[in-house]
């Protein structure tokens, strides 16, 4: 199952937009607040209640209904929880209008600005496992996070729970751990061992050593749940990965490993979105697709962006960076050469903050 296009009314940043997916890899670029990790959320939440529906074989409008609202809730986190706060502002009651379609079905559903939901289709079927990777690691936190948030006790939003659900999961064992050990292989090279949970700890076992996971650095713990998630059956082929920006603590040398790594995972059969605000990935991402090199995949590059706080999100697609008319992390990169220049040439910087 792939997601196809998404269409989305008044819905958070978002006041009428369609967007068409790639199967393989889907690349979010632009600025802060213009709704990169909404629309990985929404999909996110959408597709996490129709798996746990199918799973439990629920076919209730109602209690889908209220299950979708309640994952939107906690996914989100608005105050006190109120979905309709999830509508786009503005004057008067509202109400937004969301549409997925895959490849084996669609699920669109309305939401009013006064948290009604009411879900208008749901066609789905075949929902394979999707996980969401958030932009803070989870192995580290994992010892004791799953009953604390059971108890609300943390503020977390909800991908961080599900993450750590993901990651309680066993080991695969026989053919599924065969075909799991093919995915996991660029992961574990990339860490240099093997993730195993003791009890309520994570451990990296390697040449250089047992060492627990929280001692690790950051951008090597995001790299272990990954193989972790892969060993124990919870990310497949033909599943689907949300990873929030995966660069955030990785070194140069790490990033261009790991744009190696989500391209052999699409290239995999898996489904994959990122945001990122990374020069460095997206262009070694667009630079794969120009010049055709392995491991192939179907690649989209989206930029998202807004002319102030109050207009809404316009978003630009293309095959590679180079067929986008807006780039704000190239356009931040030329500025900063520009400054350099200036600096180097004994004048006030030009693009600066206080020259703009």
């Amino acid at each position: 199952m792939k997601v196809q296009t998404l269409l989305l009314q008044e819905f958070t940043a978002f006041k009428d937009a369609r967007i068409q997916f790639s199967n393989g890899l889907n690349v979010f670029i632009g600025a802060n607040a213009t709704g990169k990790s909404h629309l990985m959320k929404l999909m996110y939440a959408v597709l996490k209640t129709s798996e746990e529906a199918n799973k439990d074989k629920v076919t209730d409008r109602q209690l889908t209904m209220a299950a979708l609202k309640k994952k939107l809730a906690r996914v989100f986190r608005p105050d006190d929880l109120q979905t309709g706060r999830l509508v786009r502002r503005g004057v008067g009651r509202r109400a937004a209008q969301v549409k997925m379609e895959t490849m084996t079905g669609a699920f669109s559903f309305s939401l009013s600005s006064l948290g009604n939901i009411n879900v208008t289709a749901n066609t789905l079927s075949q929902v394979r496992p999707c996980i969401f990777i958030p932009s803070r690691e989870a192995l580290a936190m994992y010892e004791g996070f799953i009953h604390a948030y059971a108890e609300r006790e943390l503020s977390f939003d909800e991908t961080y729970y599900d993450l750590c659900i993901a990651l309680s999961g066993k080991p695969l064992r026989g053919p599924r751990l065969r075909d799991a050990a093919k995915l996991v292989k660029p992961f574990e090279e990339l860490l240099g061992g093997k993730v195993v949970l003791e009890g309520d700890r994570f451990h990296v076992w390697s040449r250089a050593g047992y060492v627990e996971a929280h001692l690790l650095a950051e951008g090597y713990r995001k790299i272990g749940g990954l193989v972790h998630l892969i060993n124990n059956g919870s990310l497949m082929t033909n599943g689907m990965l949300f990873w929030d920006e995966p660069e955030a603590n990785l070194n140069p040398k790490l990033v261009t490993r790991i744009a190696f790594a989500l391209r052999f995972l699409a290239s995999k059969g898996i489904q994959v979105f990122i945001a990122t605000h990374d020069y460095l990935l997206s262009q070694e991402l667009s630079l794969a697709v120009e010049y055709s090199t392995e491991p192939h995949c179907e690649t989209r590059f989206y930029c998202f962006a807004r002319e102030n706080a109050q207009s809404s999100v316009e978003i630009e697609s293309g095959n590679t960076l180079a067929d986008l008319s807006t780039n704000p992390i190239l356009e931040e990169f030329a500025l900063h050469y520009e400054r350099e220049r200036s600096l180097f040439a004994g004048l006030p910087p030009r693009g600066s903050e206080v020259s703009r």
